[in-house]
């Protein structure tokens, strides 16, 4: 594909739509495919245009409606095609309401239904609770982070932890909303733990409850012993797997 500049929302844009969140909620939800509607609703000049190019694509939605058909798919669209881009600017909410109106705005409804809270638009799209978590929880911002902090270029194939985490949300979600949920070499041991476990014990382990809050919650008592930054990767996944081992025990679960 060509080459395209990225653009941000403009920021009388964006007040306009913090300042109009109902409205622009009905209109979404009256038209879940495409961002017309919504982008009639802004001011003149709504997108400024950056002098950072990337590779142009489009996100892909689901026919029957169903995200998760697409969501790895997309996952990895957004991460080799903003990869590159500066902290910055994957850092701002008017980059990532860009992306939402122009690159993916069906793809994100499916991620992120209107319905799915009250103030899906305000937490969801925008940073409505701060910035980290605007990242983390966001309709698209959260998949493209999904697959930075999960790729591992170790592996023979560098998404295998990407779709082990896409397989089932909760086994990476955890993790976000810790203070560590931007250290990668945490995530990556957690998950090769996880994915050991899961290896081992089928299932099973999975069933245990809380397992994963409870592996994300040991994780940062590990933290409170020993700063995390100092931990290695492999320090992490055999800690997790310990733990788990103890939990699956205490479970009376076997291989």
């Amino acid at each position: 594909m060509s080459k395209i500049n990225i653009k941000f929302l403009s920021d009388e844009a964006l007040a306009t739509v913090k300042g109009n969140l109902d409205k622009f909620t009905k209109i979404i939800k009256n038209n879940p495919t495409c961002s017309d509607a919504f982008i009639a609703e802004l001011p003149a000049d709504y997108f400024i245009e950056k002098k950072y190019l990337i590779e142009d694509f489009e996100l892909k939605s689901s026919v029957d409606g169903d995200y998760s058909k697409v969501d790895f798919e997309n996952a990895v669209i957004l991460y080799e095609h903003l990869k590159d881009l500066p902290k910055h600017v994957l850092g701002n909410e008017r980059f990532w309401m860009w992306i939402i109106l122009e690159k993916g705005y069906a793809a994100g409804v499916q991620a992120m239904p209107m319905d799915s809270g009250k103030n899906v638009i305000k937490d969801h799209w925008m940073f409505g609770q701060g910035r980290r978590r605007g990242l983390m929880f966001g309709a698209l911002s959260r998949v493209f982070y999904r697959v930075y902090l999960t790729k591992d270029d170790t592996l023979e194939d560098t998404y295998l932890l990407t779709k082990f985490a896409t397989e089932n949300y909760v086994r990476y979600r955890e993790f976000t909303w810790r203070g560590y949920s931007n250290n990668k070499k945490i995530v990556i041991g957690a998950l090769k733990a996880e994915m050991a476990m899961v290896e081992k014990y089928g299932e099973q382990i999975e069933t245990i409850k809380d397992i994963y809050p409870e592996i994300a919650k040991y994780i940062s008592q590990l933290g409170s012993v020993m700063l995390l930054d100092f931990m290695t990767e492999d320090y992490i996944k055999n800690s997790v797997i310990d733990f788990c081992e103890n939990i699956a025990k205490s479970n009376g679960i076997s291989a």
